[in-house]
C-alpha cells in the first residue's frame, strides 16, 4: 500500500463530517446529502483501488481513466455553476422586490398629511426604517416585522 493513500481518505471522510456537521444549512437536502455521500465513497474507492477508474473508463469507451475523471469534473463544474446562476438570480429577483416594497413605503408616507417632507437627498448618516413614524412622532422606535413576499 501507498502511504499517499491514507491522508487521501481521511481527507475525503473529513470533508464528508464537515459537510453534515453543519445543521443550520438548510438547503442541503436529502438528494444533495446522498449524493454527497456517493461522491465520497466513490473517491475513497478510486484511491484505493486506483484500477478502478480505468476499468470503468474502458467499460464507458474512453482510453484512459484519468480523462474520464476530466470529463466527469466538466460535468460537475457545468452543473454547479448553472446552480449558482439560477440561485442568484432569484436572490436578485427577491432584492428587487424588496426594493420595490421599500420605495412604495417610503413614497406613501412621505405623501401622507401631517408627515415631515425630507428637506433634500438623503445623506450618508440617514436612517431609514420601514414601517415606523418618523422619529420625534412615536417617542420610541419598535422593531420591523418580517417583510412578506410580493407576487
Amino acid at each position: 500500500m501507498q502511504w499517499i493513500k491514507i491522508p487521501l481518505v481521511v481527507v475525503a471522510l473529513l470533508l464528508l463530517v464537515v459537510l453534515f456537521r453543519n445543521r443550520q444549512r438548510v438547503e442541503l437536502r436529502a438528494g444533495t446529502r446522498l449524493a454527497a455521500i456517493g461522491l465520497v465513497a466513490l473517491a475513497v474507492a478510486s484511491i484505493i483501488y486506483p484500477d478502478l477508474t480505468q476499468d470503468a473508463a474502458q467499460f464507458l469507451g474512453v482510453t484512459r481513466g484519468t480523462d474520464l475523471l476530466l470529463y466527469i469534473l466538466v460535468v460537475v463544474f457545468v452543473f454547479t455553476t448553472l446552480g449558482l446562476y439560477f440561485r442568484l438570480r432569484e436572490t436578485d429577483q427577491r432584492l428587487l422586490r424588496l426594493a420595490r416594497a421599500l420605495a412604495i413605503d417610503v413614497a406613501v408616507r412621505e405623501g401622507e398629511p401631517g408627515s415631515p417632507r425630507p428637506s433634500g437627498p438623503a445623506q450618508d448618516g440617514d436612517e431609514l426604517v420601514v414601517g415606523e413614524p418618523p422619529a420625534g412622532e412615536s417617542g420610541e422606535r419598535e422593531g420591523v416585522g418580517p417583510l412578506e413576499d410580493q407576487p
